[in-house]
């Protein structure tokens, strides 16, 4: 059984994972259209660079992302607070309402978006693209916020302010540096989240506010080109070194700390 269930394993693994070989593949070949492997070439990638209005729409991405990240993480942190450190009643309810985005279909929060904009007439652009993907993005970073921020010890938020720590240098000496990884996990996956959505982006983008799924999207009308495949072996490296660079801080932290104790506060994160 134990056997079985190890090749089922593998067998998953190696299927979700050829989509990503293929990709990273086709995007060396030289054919210009189809899947005939006819030589190694770099051609697409300089295809990609010059073209002018996928670039831009990546950059479009990569702000709308920035932003709507940055903006759901500090919300679902400050929500996380209110909700965890200090319950009211019906905070039950805040936290359904928040994480409601995520079980209605995005079609319909795409319809209502739109809607709402229309009869506010707010012009469609960079700032409706942040609002929507906000909604999409801070139930994620709230769940995770609220996650790590339950598995605090509620003593030492305690014990800092027993020896005169403002709300302020509480947050930043005590609680922040412990949520540090949450708060990493939370902007990164918010991020992802807002540079792959392609049906929120295609209501509530304007005139030159495509992004880059729309983009993508309106080219595979006329077939897969190996400048597509080149762009998403570009991303899969940036997500990859991302991921990495994380993963070897967060271990080097692991590794820093003695086996069975606490890390030792250090001049940056002890309470004054």
């Amino acid at each position: 059984m134990d056997r079985a269930t190890s090749w089922i394993a593998r067998l998953v693994l190696v299927f979700l994972y050829i989509p990503i070989i293929a990709v990273i593949v086709y995007s060396f070949n030289s054919a210009a259209g189809g899947y005939t492997w006819q030589g190694f070439s770099l051609r697409w990638y300089g295809e990609l660079f010059a073209d002018g209005a996928l670039l831009q729409t990546l950059g479009i991405s990569a702000i709308v992302g920035v932003l709507a990240a940055s903006v759901a993480t500090v919300v679902g942190l400050l929500a996380a607070i209110a909700l965890v450190r200090f319950p009211f009643r019906g905070s039950g309810m805040v936290l359904a309402a928040i994480v409601l985005p995520l079980i209605v279909p995005e079609i319909v929060l795409g319809v209502a978006l739109l809607s709402v904009f229309s009869f506010l007439h707010v012009p469609l652009g960079i700032v409706t693209l942040v609002l929507g993907h906000l909604i999409i993005t801070l139930p994620l970073t709230t769940l995770i916020m609220v996650g790590g921020f339950r598995t605090l010890d509620p003593s030492l938020i305690e014990a800092a302010a027993d020896l005169g720590c403002t709300p302020w240098r509480t947050f930043t000496r005590v609680l922040f540096p412990l949520m540090r990884s949450s708060i990493i996990a939370s902007w990164l996956l918010a991020f992802t989240v807002s540079l792959g959505n392609i049906v929120i982006s295609t209501f509530v983008s304007g005139v030159g506010s495509t992004t880059m799924p729309l983009r993508v999207y309106s080219l595979l009308k006329s077939g897969l080109t190996p400048e597509l495949n080149a762009l998403g072996t570009l991303l899969i490296v940036l997500t990859f070194v991302i991921v990495l660079s994380v993963g070897i801080q967060q271990m080097r932290r692991i590794l820093a700390t003695p086996s069975g104790s606490a890390p030792a506060p250090d001049s940056t994160t002890a309470p004054r």
